[in-house]
C-alpha cells in the first residue's frame, strides 16, 4: 500500500512508509489530543502524538460509511507549529483532523 504522506514523517524520523490512525482521544475538554499511530502495518510499530494546550480542534468526517473501520490510512501530514502558529493537519481516508496546539510531544520506543 503506498502513501503519499507529506515530509513531515521524515522531519520526525518515521521515514516513508505508510502510517495509521488506530485511535484518537480527546482528553481535558480538548485541552490534550492523543493520537495512536502505527508504522509498517505489517510490522505494526507503535507510536503516539500528543498535543497539549490545544485551542482548536477541527474534525471533518469524509466518509461516514467508514467510520467503523478499526484504522485510518494517512495520506498526508503537516506538523505545524507550536505556540498556536500554525495548525497541525492529519488527511486519512476516513477524516481530516486540525490541531490548532501550545506543544507536542512524538512517543515511540522503537
Amino acid at each position: 500500500m503506498k502513501s503519499y504522506i507529506i515530509d513531515d514523517f521524515a522531519l520526525l524520523g518515521l521515514g516513508n512508509s505508510t502510517s495509521l490512525i488506530t485511535n484518537v482521544q480527546v482528553v481535558l475538554w480538548g485541552k490534550e489530543v492523543y493520537i495512536d499511530c502505527v508504522y509498517e502495518p505489517d510490522e505494526r510499530l507503535p507510536y503516539r502524538f500528543v498535543f497539549y494546550d490545544c485551542r482548536e480542534i477541527k474534525w471533518n468526517l469524509l466518509f461516514p460509511e467508514d467510520a467503523c473501520d478499526a484504522e485510518a490510512d494517512i495520506f498526508d501530514f503537516l506538523l505545524g507549529k507550536e505556540n498556536y502558529s500554525h495548525p497541525a493537519l492529519f488527511h486519512t481516508d476516513i477524516f481530516d483532523i486540525t490541531i490548532l496546539y501550545g506543544s507536542f510531544k512524538l512517543e515511540k520506543n522503537w
